[in-house]
């Protein structure tokens, strides 16, 4: 089992070498294999090495650790529907984990309508299973039967004390009101868990667990592509963005930049007292570290709304790094949102994806590249220097403007370093009305950056190129 894990961990990216592999084979034969807990942490401190990874592991060690579900009439077979349902909100009121793996099982037997050999992830018999058990009707039942009784507390009191206690008491049914409902939702979500852990112990013993994962298209959250990722996949991104807004702070400052050295007046004098006070050779003071100047232009149009707003909660975690940053976003229009994002990093706060957009639109609310770039160089080119970092991010579709590359020519005379970001896959670039290659000559580098991966390998190759 323990070889097969192993496989499946670096066939979706997770890295365990040879002798990580043999460390998890010595914990295995030091622990009891009976329970199944202490074999997952001890496989986990082993073979895991990133804690970004785990989620990824407990999904792999949970399919090649599914047990054999039962097929044929199982402990709960005999009940009717509706007993079935009785036992379940039995079940989920007291919270009895066996009895909910039991209960899941026999509700995916029943009612998920699972074929042998379909090659399916399990989707569509989770969402049968679970609407057979209708848990929104069960949570609304075993809530009012909470509230009823609830609602006969103690008797009346004297007349002295009754309006104290009759605050106490409704402090007190609210307090429980707030943990009944709190364990049934903590009842209900076991279940749903359950289900989900049943119809992978279906599939495994119908297809093996190599190929439920393939089916599945397990992926490390750094491999998920950015524009198509769930809500809960973008919410598993977030934990990556402080540390990568760190790297790119870090390779950002040191970047090339024209640095100039002055005349250091004691140190020339101190040098001339070897020759009789002849300046004979004119000492220099060391070169400033430079203060780099960021500026960010992001593409906040429909098409590439899910990377802009990852994008936006970079930046913010961007500022709180970066003493001179400034941002822009566009659609067919251009707005400075600097301001925005330092308020939101002040306040803890994501930034409204739709009023940074509404500032961006100017007519139509079709990306302008050509338009923006034009704008941006009139305005702000002027204003760059040699420090001046310039990212873009957008996909470079113009909705077959005019693409005005010589307004980006422009502003990479006067900055120091211009680099495209473009969320697009690369084989669809200059496809349609793609026009990166039109603004490539003007970039330092035009990078494909559709998941955490790339960005931070397009960061890497940033600070290798800087000797960093």
């Amino acid at each position: 089992m323990l070889g097969a894990l192993v496989a499946e961990l670096r066939a979706v990216g997770i890295p365990v070498s040879v002798g990580e592999h043999l460390d998890a084979a010595g914990a295995l034969s030091a622990i009891p294999l009976s329970d199944k807990d202490v074999i997952r942490t001890a496989l986990q401190a082993a073979l895991i090495k990133n804690p970004e990874h785990l989620s990824t592991f407990n999904l792999i060690f949970e399919l090649h650790t599914a047990g054999t579900p039962e097929t044929g009439r199982g402990p709960l077979a005999g009940l009717s529907d509706d007993e079935l349902r009785a036992a379940l909100r039995q079940a989920i009121a007291a919270d009895d984990a066996l009895a909910l793996a039991q209960l899941a099982d026999e509700y995916v037997r029943r009612f998920a309508g699972a074929q042998p050999g379909e090659r399916v992830a399990g989707v569509m018999y989770t969402r049968a299973a679970t609407t057979a058990a209708d848990l929104g009707g069960l949570r609304a039942e075993l809530l009012a039967d909470g509230a009823a009784g609830g609602g006969s507390g103690g008797g009346g009191g004297g007349d002295g004390g009754a309006g104290g206690e009759a605050g106490a008491g409704t402090g007190l049914a609210s307090v429980r009101a707030r943990l009944a409902r709190a364990g049934v939702d903590q009842g209900i979500g076991r279940f749903r868990a359950e289900l989900q852990a049943a119809v992978r112990r279906l599939l495994v013993a119908d297809r093996g667990a190599e190929a439920v994962r393939a089916t599945m298209r397990v992926r490390l959250p750094e491999d998920t592509d950015i524009g198509t990722a769930s809500a809960a996949e973008l919410e598993a991104m977030t934990t990556a963005i402080a540390p990568l807004a760190r790297q790119l702070t870090r390779v950002l400052a040191r970047q090339p930049a024209y640095r100039r050295r002055r005349m250091s007046i004691r140190a020339t004098l101190r040098r001339s007292m070897s020759s009789g006070g002849v300046p004979f050779r004119i000492m220099t003071e060391p070169a400033r570290p430079p203060r780099p100047e960021i500026v960010v232009l992001c593409d906040v149009s429909g098409s590439v709304s899910a990377f802009s707003r990852f994008t936006l909660d970079l930046l913010i975690a961007l500022d709180s790094r970066l003493s001179r940053l400034r941002v822009f976003a566009f659609v067919d229009g251009l707005a400075e949102i600097t301001g925005l994002v330092g308020e939101a990093r002040a306040a803890g706060r994501r930034l409204d994806q739709r009023q940074v957009t509404r500032q961006a639109v100017r007519f139509s609310g079709s990306s302008d590249y050509g338009w923006v770039l034009r704008e941006f160089a009139e305005r702000h080119a002027r204003q760059l220097t040699r420090r001046s970092v310039v990212l873009v991010v957008g996909d470079a579709r113009t909705n077959y403007l005019e693409p005005a590359a010589d307004a980006l020519a422009e502003v990479q005379r006067r900055a120091g370093q211009v680099y495209w970001l473009n969320p697009e896959p690369r084989r669809n670039w200059d496809s349609g009305d793609s026009v990166i290659s039109r603004y490539a000559p003007y970039c330092g580098r035009v990078e494909e950056c559709r998941s955490l991966r790339q960005i931070a390998e397009f960061v890497q190759s940033l600070a290798a190129a800087a000797g960093t």
